[in-house]
């Protein structure tokens, strides 16, 4: 019984340590030219497996943590999988034994086994997302290969791993065996050969984890700016009406630090499907082609009420219907134009969303070429819709005649996007939040309608039983945000609930109706809490 115990352990350790080796060159792309493409399949089939509730609610709950610590998380659970297939292979007859001849076959048939259970869930989990990941990648690079010299490529690297896990699990694993047959172990060594496989394995997936939240680090707010003028002048804690690109929200469905980095000298942009004729455009006749700026704000989908996911900036591109007119035009046959970009993210546009005007295919961003995280070399932009209908990295835009479903709308999220009319507070905050009875209050934040625009901003200071209407600054333009601000003096000490709503361009009244993000939106009043001292 001891010695099952002990061989457990020493395949539990030797499985751990030989799929931690493995996890590391994924992560460095060997045998895919340096591109993880297999680990970043690893995190689509992950993904894939999460329930979108139960998603929705990490990045509601976590925001910005919520990616690296589920992308981590799986890769520890990868290495412990692997131990376990390791405890597994060690309690097989012929790791019993490994005296002389049968050294030889043990080795054997322990390198066969260990190759077998590894590349056979590797090719299921991953070679036809890891090939369309690296086709993606090359294309956006001007590397073009065929389907088949795609899938040949990730099948040899699935083998290089398979067989690397194999090399490093059998040496350790036998080793380990033949130390037992030689030497019988002294009275409570057994422990200690216990306690050091344990320390191995914790050490392995320590690191893991360490390595990911050494490299997380929380972002903090930044106090808004001063305005000129009137109320806006003396209320400190709003946001700047224009979002630097430093502070701008990003949402990538990539795993942190393993978005594409494309070269523009190298990308090229392909416009076909149901079109008058293909066309090609490198990034210097993009950047040729006539431009028009456009403020406009963008949100997440899975921005919760309240939520920081949204920001505001101005974008210079070109017109994608210009663009498209460019191709000969689309066909009258086409019923979606469908986006394919460089990490393999997929997204579509009803034709008639895609013609309007305002539908823009930019390249800068506040006055600077696009950055990477937020796209470069060229990202969509779509009046009125939330972020994941405007997508970074394109690479190929395709005229289709039937009903394309993005990456995100093929989870469950929604097909239109159509971004909710939402207000929230930025101030007070803090020390703020315990004013005094008698003292002025600055009360203030943000209001977006998407491509409707905001009329009016109210507050409630009695948990909405009345309320009072907020001063708005105008916008700075048609798709853009708002800022709002308001004073209130509390006349008496105790617990207030204030909350804040919005009216859209159009009238209508945001919904007090609470919902979660998924699948189309949050929705709901934004509220918080003082207490007035004495």
């Amino acid at each position: 019984m001891l010695d099952v115990m002990n061989r457990t352990l020493v395949g539990l350790g030797s499985g751990g340590l030989g799929g931690a080796a493995v996890v590391m060159l994924m992560l460095r792309g060997a045998f895919t030219g340096g591109i993880p493409v297999v680990a970043l399949a690893l995190w689509e089939r992950a993904l894939r497996l999460i329930p979108m509730e139960v998603f929705g609610f990490l990045i509601v709950r976590l925001k910005f943590a919520a990616r690296p610590l589920a992308f981590w998380g799986m890769l520890g659970g990868l290495v412990l999988a692997w131990g376990l297939l390791g405890a597994l292979l060690a309690r097989t007859p012929w790791m019993r034994r490994t005296a002389g001849a049968r050294t030889v076959l043990s080795a054997a048939a322990t390198l066969l086994a260990a190759f077998a259970l590894t590349f056979i869930p590797l090719v299921g989990l991953t070679h036809a997302p890891a090939a369309a990941a690296l086709g993606s990648r090359l294309e956006a690079a001007g590397v073009t290969l065929s389907d088949a010299a795609l899938v040949q490529q990730i099948l040899g690297a699935l083998a290089a791993y398979a067989a690397i896990f194999a090399v490093i699990f059998t040496a350790l694993a036998l080793a380990g065996a033949t130390r037992r047959s030689a030497v019988a172990p002294p009275a409570g060594e057994t422990v200690t050969r216990r306690e050091a496989l344990r320390r191995s394995l914790a050490f392995v997936v320590g690191a893991l984890a360490g390595s990911a939240l050494a490299g997380w680090v929380s972002a903090s707010g930044r106090r808004g700016l001063a305005w000129a003028q009137s109320i806006f002048n003396r209320i400190k804690g709003l946001p700047p009406e224009v979002t630097p690109n430093k502070d701008f929200y990003v949402v990538s469905k990539n795993p942190p630090g393993f978005d594409p980095v494309v070269k523009g000298a190298k990308w090229k942009l392909e416009i076909t499907g149901l079109v008058g004729r293909p066309v090609t455009f490198t990034y210097d006749q993009i950047r040729a082609l006539p431009a028009v700026k456009q403020w406009q704000t963008l949100e997440c989908i899975s921005n919760e009420v309240g939520g920081n996911l949204i920001s505001n900036a101005i974008w210079r591109g070109v017109r994608l219907r210009d663009l498209l007119q460019r191709a000969g035009g689309v066909k009258p046959t086409a019923v979606k134009i469908a986006f394919r970009c460089a990490d393999g993210y997929t997204e579509s546009l009803p034709v008639i969303d895609a013609l309007q005007q305002d539908t823009l295919l930019v390249w800068e961003m506040n006055g600077e070429p696009l950055p990477p995280a937020h796209g470069f070399p060229v990202r969509l932009l779509v009046p009125g819709l939330f972020g994941m209908k405007n997508p970074k990295w394109i690479t190929r835009i395709e005229a289709v005649d039937y009903d394309f479903q993005g990456y995100w709308e093929r989870s469950g999220w929604s097909d239109e996007a159509v971004v909710k009319t939402m207000s929230k507070f930025t101030t007070p905050t803090g020390r703020h939040m315990a004013p005094t009875a008698g003292e002025e209050v600055d009360l203030g934040g943000a209001a977006y309608g998407g491509d409707r625009g905001i009329k009016g901003v109210e507050v409630s200071t009695d948990d909405g039983k009345t309320w009072m209407p907020a001063q708005v600054k105008p916008p700075l333009g048609s798709y853009t945000w708002v800022l709002w601000a308001a004073l209130w003096k509390p006349t008496a000490a105790g617990e207030y609930t204030l909350k804040v709503r919005a009216r859209d361009g159009v009238g209508v009244l945001q919904t007090a109706r609470a919902t979660d993000t998924l699948p189309d939106g949050a929705s709901g009043y934004h509220f918080i809490r003082l207490r007035v001292k004495k």
